[in-house]
């Protein structure tokens, strides 16, 4: 945690284009990098409420090191607090991850905010019919 905190230079882009070696996953993979479903089904609904009105995920990318990405996550329950997740890939792996929540830094498996951010970048951009959940398409007709 240290160590990503020193980190200070990074650029926002849209999530969509960012990371284009990030490894596409199945959601068997990602159930072996989670080690469990409930971090993948609370990905899939974190990452539809990360994007915002322009339709885009937000992600920071680190300008020292292209393989390292930052997202701000709002947790759902707890006073819809902010968290910093922080996940580090090569082409063939994630490589490591942390994210500030309590839950965040388990030595197995992952918490639903890493989740959500290796769910967007391995699954949904390539699917993006995985991002339309009924609420978000009610949410759509509703600003039309």
């Amino acid at each position: 945690d240290k160590e990503f905190k020193k980190i200070k230079n990074w650029t926002k882009i849209d999530a969509h284009d960012a990371a284009p070696d990030f490894l596409a996953l199945s959601e068997i993979e990602l159930q072996d990098i989670t080690i469990g479903v409930f971090q993948i089904k609370q990905a899939k609904s974190y990452s539809t409420e990360h994007i915002n009105e322009d339709g885009q995920y937000e992600i920071l990318v680190s300008t020292d090191n292209s393989n390292l990405l930052r997202a701000n996550i709002q947790f759902k329950h707890s006073n819809r607090k902010n968290y910093n997740v922080i996940v580090e890939y090569n082409r063939k792996a994630v490589t490591g991850y942390c994210c500030e929540c309590p839950n965040g830094n388990r030595t197995v498996g992952c918490c639903s905010h890493v989740a959500s951010i290796m769910w967007y970048l391995g699954i949904a951009r390539y699917d993006t019919k995985k991002l339309n959940t009924p609420s978000n398409s009610y949410i759509i007709t509703l600003k039309m």
